[in-house]
C-alpha cells in the first residue's frame, strides 16, 4: 500500500498537473484511522520527499499540494512505454 502511493500520485498527476498531498485510495479500499495516519505520515515524510528529490514532483508542504516536477516528463514516457508494452 505504501509504495503504491508513489505510483498513484504519479498517475494522478498525469491527468491533473497538481493535487492535494492526500493518500489516494482505490475504489473499495478501506483503511482504519491508524492505517490512514500511517499512510499520511509515510506519504508526507518519506514518499513525496523521495519523489521530490528525484525531481518527479514538487511537494509544497505549506499548501499541502503536489505538482509535476522538472523531471516529470521522464516518468510520463516510462508509464507510456509500460502501457504500450501491456497492450502488446
Amino acid at each position: 500500500m505504501l509504495s503504491a502511493q508513489q505510483w498513484r500520485v504519479i498517475l494522478a498527476l498525469l491527468e491533473d498537473g497538481s493535487r492535494p498531498a492526500d493518500p489516494i485510495l482505490r475504489e473499495g479500499e478501506i483503511l482504519d484511522s491508524e492505517e490512514y495516519l500511517t499512510v499520511c505520515y509515510e506519504l508526507h515524510h518519506v514518499l513525496l520527499p523521495e519523489l521530490a528529490e528525484a525531481g518527479f514532483v514538487e511537494f509544497d508542504r505549506d499548501k499541502d499540494e503536489v505538482r509535476r516536477g522538472t523531471r516529470f516528463e521522464e516518468v510520463r514516457r516510462f508509464l507510456e512505454l509500460i502501457d504500450h508494452l501491456h497492450e502488446e
